[in-house]
């Protein structure tokens, strides 16, 4: 479900891109990083991570060691990649804003090192949040190697 969440959000923000004052803002810069991650680690990975969930157990023949890490990983997962990708959304926002801002003699407001110095906080935020999104993928290895260690083996089930 949260894996069509984020299909749903990505597929919203392209379009988004289409509208002419909002492409000048946003093309080039972080935001547009975030909205492409918001497909990859939201929609591809979260597909990705429940169907390992899934079919390791069903092909090993054994229950899963721990629902309980299953819902850690869960959690630091969205966390990380909400960190992600708000940090870049709005880090991208302001940088597109920051580089189209003019002076009254029609040169560039903000220098490079400037935009820069902005985007500090957000870059960390997506430091974080990458961080996060690792840890909860340690999680999952840990706990789908621990099921294959397991010698639970999943109940017959009658057709």
């Amino acid at each position: 479900m949260s894996s069509i969440l984020y299909y749903a959000l990505a597929t919203f923000e392209g379009p988004l891109m289409a509208i002419r004052w909002f492409n000048q803002v946003a093309h080039n810069t972080s935001w547009v990083i975030g909205h492409v991650h918001s497909g990859a680690l939201g929609w591809v990975g979260m597909t990705v991570i429940a169907t390992l969930y899934y079919m390791i157990p069903k092909l090993l023949n054994k229950e899963l060691f721990s629902y309980r890490l299953v819902k850690i990983h869960f959690v630091l997962a969205h966390l990380g990649v909400l960190f992600y990708i708000v940090s870049l959304w709005i880090g991208g926002i302001g940088q597109g804003s920051m580089w189209l801002a003019l002076t009254d003699y029609g040169s560039l407001a903000y220098t490079f090192s400037q935009v820069l110095d902005f985007i500090k906080p957000y870059m960390l935020g997506r430091t974080i949040g990458g961080g996060l999104y690792v840890l909860g993928m340690l999680v999952m290895v840990y706990n789908l190697y621990m099921t294959s260690r397991s010698r639970i083996e999943l109940a017959e089930q009658k057709a």
